[in-house]
C-alpha cells in the first residue's frame, strides 16, 4: 500500500496510480487510520484471487453483514461479481509483506508460497491473520468509481493480536497505550 513500488520493485496500485480529481477525498481520508485487510475469493474453477483493501466495514449485526469497496477498474471487481463470495482477512502488524503482495497491480502469483486454507464458503483464508470474515455476496452496487460488495458473514474467527494499520499513505503501528505511533 505504500505509493510507487514495493521493496522488490513491483508497481503498487496505490495513490500514485490514481488521477487527480477536483475534490480529492484522498487528501483528507489519508488521515483516517484504517485496518488493513486482504479480500480473497476463488472462481468456480478453484483459481484464487485477492487484493489489499482498507475500505471495509461492518453494516449489520443481525443479519451479520460487512462491506468492501473495490475500484471499478480493478480486475478483482469483475472477478468478485462472478464468484459471489469473499473473505476479509484482517492482517496483523507482522503481515506488511502480504499487504504489499496483494497491492501489486495484476493478479499473478499473489498466492505463490502463501500459507492459506480454503474456508467453508470456498474462499482462501490467509494464515496468521488476526481474523477472517468468510462471506457470500448478497448485494452489489456500483457507486461512482467503486463497486460496493455487501456480504453476509457465514464463518468468522478472531484472535487478539496487534493490527496492521494504514495512516497517511504508510503503515502505522499502535504505540503503547493504544494510539497510532
Amino acid at each position: 500500500m505504500p505509493s510507487g513500488r514495493n521493496a522488490d520493485g513491483g508497481r503498487l496500485s496505490g495513490p500514485t496510480s490514481k488521477p487527480k480529481l477536483p475534490v480529492d477525498l484522498r487528501n483528507v481520508m489519508r488521515y483516517f487510520a484504517s485496518g488493513v485487510t486482504v479480500v480473497t475469493s476463488a472462481l468456480d474453477t478453484g483459481e484464487p484471487f485477492g487484493l489489499t483493501v482498507t475500505a471495509f466495514t461492518s453494516v449489520s449485526l443481525d443479519p451479520p453483514l460487512v462491506l468492501v469497496c473495490i475500484r471499478n477498474e480493478s480486475s478483482a471487481a469483475s472477478l468478485l461479481k462472478k464468484s459471489r463470495r469473499y473473505c476479509v482477512n484482517i492482517l496483523s502488524s507482522g503481515q506488511k509483506d502480504i499487504s504489499d503482495r496483494f497491492s501489486l497491480a495484476g493478479e499473478s502469483r499473489r498466492f505463490d508460497g502463501l500459507e492459506y486454507r480454503v474456508g467453508r464458503v470456498g474462499n482462501p483464508i490467509i494464515g496468521g491473520c488476526i481474523g477472517h470474515i468468510d462471506c457470500k455476496v448478497v448485494r452489489v452496487t456500483v457507486l461512482g468509481d467503486h463497486t460496493v460488495f455487501v456480504g453476509e458473514a457465514l464463518d468468522i474467527q478472531a484472535a487478539r493480536a496487534e493490527p496492521l494499520l494504514y495512516l497517511d499513505r504508510k503503515y502505522a503501528l499502535l504505540a503503547p497505550g493504544g494510539h497510532p505511533g
